[in-house]
């Protein structure tokens, strides 16, 4: 297995980013390339013209849309694949950089060959579903591949010509990831009152070849590809051409996916990255995250994909909180998932590692039955009083919120002296978060930052009124507290 070296945390949030040693140079550029050898290299009539847009960032590239313009009838001996735009072979890799922006080639087919024109002047908002990781792998699996030609035959027996006649077609194929999930026919045209005349394999390798670049991209996204056929008399078969394929723009977020879509995209990638190049076990893929990137990951991917029935009936809480989404939701989460058991939280991430490289539907009626399972477990937890170990880690994470999310103004204020008086104080102490399960222990509006003897004070207040209301700490909240924030 090869190694995997993180990149520095890519947001507050601290989802990190991964490359992965041995990624080829122009490996992406090469991919590219053999779209274009796949799509247009099968064209031969004279003044054809062709447009293929990428989205370029990071070193990857995704594909946007294609589109042609045939010219006329007068055919040109094919080319070899070596004699297809060698210079561009060469120096692609140089003309494309980093930085995230749109690219477009336009190709023509002239008598000695193709030219090429680079254009890269597009900033446009980066799509949701581009690849920011380059890949280290050529071509796709067998079962995209399997996929693709599946659907491909599916689109060609649809098809008809009638003789002498021509036919138009508009399919949309629905993907995620690199699965194929369903397609439809959009328009159907056919004009001509001959015997229809079906699609041969050359139109399913048309299909093919078009669809398979596509594949090369993230969540969940639309293909609108747009197909011609005619047929001339004399001739056996129609002639079958693509006139364009492009993703058709996504609809809008769901509101509680929409602030925390950049963090779940970036682990999302890093997830499947992982999982096609380096570890095809989960469990081994799974054992790296941090509690905050498994709560990213999983209301994430709940919220974007809309299975909240996942949950179950089970965790009426935390259905409720994880529903609303947000910033909140994975804080929140990831609370809770520190007071869970070690085993309880790698079996939820190794279940839900499976839905994310997987999809959700690859899921077993089992597997899901042992999700929501652990869900209601979670769900109990809840009710419990909040473990040591856990108090460590969640004063910890309160303290580094509230000065570098919240108050970085006052952080700069203290220093490095004030600092080391400053303590964070739980409005509502971590000792009684069983009694609240909804709160947001670790948000904003449940933090104070206070003097160490204000801060001893308050804390005396609440073992006082603790010790009134029956509810006397117990020897586990008693016992010594983390430096970084001594006190309830």
């Amino acid at each position: 297995m090869q190694q995997v070296s993180p990149r520095p945390p890519a947001s507050p949030c601290g989802v990190s980013r991964m490359t992965l040693c041995g990624t080829r140079p122009g490996a992406e550029a090469a991919r590219a390339l053999e779209v274009l050898w796949g799509v247009a290299g099968s064209t031969h009539a004279l003044g054809t013209e062709w447009e293929f847009r990428f989205w370029s960032q990071g070193g990857a590239l995704t594909l946007l849309s294609l589109h042609s313009a045939e010219a006329g009838d007068e055919n040109l001996a094919p080319l070899s694949r070596g004699a297809f735009l060698p210079r561009l072979s060469r120096e692609l890799p140089t003309l494309l950089g980093t930085s995230p922006r749109e690219v477009t080639l336009s190709l023509e087919r002239e008598e000695t060959g193709w030219s090429v024109d680079l254009d890269k002047s597009s900033k446009e908002e980066t799509p949701p579903f581009v690849r920011t990781i380059p890949s280290v792998r050529s071509g796709v699996s067998r079962s995209t591949h399997q996929q693709v030609l599946d659907t491909a035959r599916g689109i060609a027996r649809l098809t008809t010509v009638p003789h002498g006649g021509s036919s138009e077609l508009t399919a949309q194929v629905s993907l995620e990831d690199s699965r194929i999930l369903s397609w439809e026919p959009e328009e159907l045209d056919s004009s001509g009152g001959g015997p229809a005349l079906s699609a041969g394999e050359e139109a399913v390798n048309l299909v093919v070849a078009v669809l398979l670049p596509f594949t090369q991209g993230l969540g969940e996204r639309t293909v609108s590809l747009s197909l011609q056929a005619e047929h001339h008399p004399g001739e056996a078969r129609p002639r079958w051409r693509i006139t364009a394929a492009h993703l058709l723009e996504p609809p809008p977020l769901r509101p509680q996916v929409a602030d925390i879509h950049g963090e779940y995209k970036q682990l999302h990638e890093s997830i499947i990255v992982g999982f096609q190049n380096e570890a095809r076990e989960t469990a081994i893929l799974a054992a790296g995250f941090t509690l905050e990137q498994i709560a990213y990951s999983i209301v994430g991917g709940l919220a974007l994909k809309g299975a909240w029935a996942l949950i179950g009936k089970g965790a009426p809480t935390i259905l409720s909180v994880l529903s609303k989404g947000g910033k909140a939701a994975v804080r929140w989460f990831r609370d809770l998932l520190v007071r869970a058991p070690a085993a309880e939280r790698e079996a939820v991430l190794r279940l839900w590692t499976k839905a994310e490289t997987q999809g959700i539907n690859a899921l077993t009626a089992a597997e899901k039955q042992q999700f929501q399972a652990l869900m209601g477990r979670l769900e109990r937890i809840l009710e419990s009083p909040v473990g040591i170990d856990a108090k460590r880690d969640l004063r910890k994470w309160s303290r580094k919120a509230y000065f570098e999310q919240y108050h970085p103004e006052l952080a700069k204020f203290l220093g490095n002296k004030g600092m080391s008086v400053y303590e964070v104080h739980h409005l509502c102490p971590l000792r009684y978060a069983h009694l609240f399960p909804k709160l947001d222990i670790t948000g904003k509006a449940n933090l104070a930052g206070l003097h160490k003897s204000a801060h001893k004070s308050i804390s005396r207040i609440w073992d006082s009124l603790g010790a009134i209301s029956g509810r006397t700490p117990d020897t586990a909240n008693l016992s010594p507290r983390s430096s970084t924030s001594p006190r309830a």
